[in-house]
């Protein structure tokens, strides 16, 4: 094998080495995307659980606490898909 060969060989090593640091890098930043959807699963049920325990305290005032909880859940839903969102750009790239 001539120095050519060693060349292309060295350079391809090279290559790979990238390839596989972007994939570890790509892994890294979907564990720090998806730790937070853990605290999104916790938000809504505590905004669920609270739910509960203000109609149990107030029933009249059910309507109303359904409704603010509705907006709960929707705003931390939302935080929940712009990650998924940036999950998949992450992916794509």
């Amino acid at each position: 094998m001539n120095f050519y060969g060693f060349l292309i060989l060295d350079i391809s090593w090279a290559i790979l080495k990238l390839v596989l640091f972007i994939k570890a890098s790509k892994v890294l930043a979907l564990s720090f995307v998806f730790a937070p959807l853990t605290g999104c699963a916790i938000a809504t049920g505590l905004v669920f659980a609270s739910l509960i325990k203000g109609i149990s305290y107030s029933p009249d005032l059910e309507e109303v606490l359904f409704n603010y909880t509705a907006l709960g859940f929707a705003f931390i839903e939302s935080f929940a898909f712009i990650l998924i969102f940036a999950t998949i750009l992450i992916m794509v790239q």
